[in-house]
């Protein structure tokens, strides 16, 4: 029987309680610290054995200790990332990396230098809808256009909005990814994004709650992404692949299929409330497969360039919101690879 990884997870937020759900019901895993400043033991139902900590240095003193999921808020990614790193435990954790190219950069050199593993939390990315539709590329042909909805529900807190990063590197960085996971480490040539912040709270904080994004590839490849901070019918997430010769669409979850037409109208099952309903399964299978990353020695998820990419088209983007200027995507991209 394989050992069982020994982990830590970092931070109890939303991501955080998805990822101790999942850790407690694998049998990879034993769940030995949770760091939270804010939490002690009896706010968990957690096993006795299962220490809880408020700082993630006490942790990475235990020599007994694997790896840590790092699910703290995104100021901290970074810092807690590498401290982690540089004491030879694998990683996984939330996007962002970092906040930066360079930290970026910096998180993959020390995994590549201490051959850990390093995990990242696109958790579409294990979702069976997005990898059916990714399945379906080969009969519809080459892609000519791409048409995302991305709509949150509900509205995020302002104190969570504070420290998000943008709607570009919070949001629509799970959009971008989607893009290379669907099409390979294709590089845009071009992105132009118009935004707007219909909560004068969110503008305060020079933030945007609506935008819509066009991407255009050298090949002539066209893709349009609109996104919300809610949706007040719920959980909106879909994706259209249109090809040569068809088309492929990755539709919403519903608790049911069922359709009702009477002479007053039709009615069915609302979409999803929120992304934990529609995203359980993925939340499981990502955490499934770091676990077992670690003991085949398949130590990345997403690629070093993937994540660049990512997170370039963000910056992109949200350069290209605020200055109202379509921006150069692959001259950002070949002057960082």
């Amino acid at each position: 029987m394989l050992k069982k990884v020994t982990i830590c997870i970092a931070g109890l937020g939303r991501a955080g309680h998805f990822h101790l759900r999942s850790v407690q019901a694998s049998e990879l895993f034993t769940l030995k610290y949770i760091v939270d400043p804010a939490l002690s033991v009896d706010d968990l139902q957690v096993d006795q054995n299962v220490e809880v900590l408020s700082t993630l240095e006490e942790a990475l003193t235990d020599s007994e200790l694997d790896a840590v999921i790092v699910s703290t808020p995104t100021p901290h990614h970074y810092d807690h990332i590498t401290q982690s790193l540089k004491v030879g435990k694998h990683v996984f954790a939330e996007k962002p990396l970092g906040t930066t190219v360079s930290e970026i950069q910096q998180c993959f050199d020390l995994a590549e230098e201490k051959g850990l593993a390093l995990h990242l939390g696109f958790q579409r990315r294990c979702d069976q809808n997005f990898q059916a539709l990714k399945e379906s590329i080969q009969e519809i042909g080459p892609i000519r256009t791409i048409k995302t909805s991305s709509r949150d529900n509900p509205q995020p807190s302002l104190d969570y909005l504070r420290i998000s990063g943008n709607i570009f590197h919070d949001m629509l960085i799970h959009d971008f990814d989607m893009l290379i996971y669907l099409l390979g480490l294709r590089v845009p040539e071009s992105v132009y994004a118009i935004g707007y912040a219909y909560d004068q709270e969110i503008g305060n904080l020079s933030d945007f709650d609506t935008v819509l994004v066009t991407l255009k590839y050298p090949d002539g490849l066209m893709c349009a992404i609109d996104t919300s901070r809610i949706a007040v019918y719920g959980y909106d997430q879909r994706i259209e692949l249109f090809g040569e010769k068809g088309m492929a669409i990755a539709e919403n979850q519903r608790n049911d299929t069922v359709q009702v037409l009477t002479e007053a109208g039709m009615r069915q099952s609302p979409v999803q409330h929120s992304f934990p309903q529609r995203y359980q399964d993925a939340y499981a299978r990502e955490v499934e497969i770091f676990g077992k990353g670690i003991l085949n020695q398949q130590f990345y998820n997403v690629t070093r360039e993937e994540c660049l990419l990512s997170h370039i088209i963000a910056d992109a983007a949200h350069q290209s919101a605020t200055t109202n200027s379509v921006v150069n995507v692959a001259q950002m991209y070949n002057s960082c690879v």
